[in-house]
């Protein structure tokens, strides 16, 4: 066997085709030479699916209690307590785990890929 024993076939759509033709040109390689260097040189950012679903989770019961609280609290059946402070910094947990998956999405799409791997 050569340098490369394993086969890959493919679909693209033609618009890719011409892309990585126009690229592998420019470069002076082999269509294939380029996919290889594209996917050795490619970065994924993966998120811990499991551990944000647990985070949201969580983050979400928290959010529920403090609204029963709240409701408790204009009913008058609770001695009412300042819980602007709580709902400001779970309203900033939501904000900075959105950010988070923002970024990530972007790094990937800048890289030509957009996927999350599912743990």
């Amino acid at each position: 066997m050569g340098k490369y024993p394993a086969f890959l076939k493919m679909r693209v759509a033609q618009e890719d085709l011409e892309i990585i033709e126009e690229k592998a040109a420019l470069l002076k390689i082999t269509k294939s030479e380029f996919v290889r260097r594209a996917i050795r040189n490619s970065h994924v950012y993966i998120l811990p699916s499991k551990e944000i679903k647990e985070f949201t989770s969580e983050l979400r019961h928290i959010g529920v209690n403090v609204n029963q609280i709240a409701i408790l609290c204009n009913m008058g059946k609770l001695e009412c307590v300042n819980l602007e402070e709580t709902k400001e910094a779970i309203t900033k947990a939501w904000k900075e785990l959105y950010k988070l998956r923002e970024a990530i999405r972007n790094k990937n799409n800048r890289g030509g890929l957009s996927f999350e791997k599912r743990i």
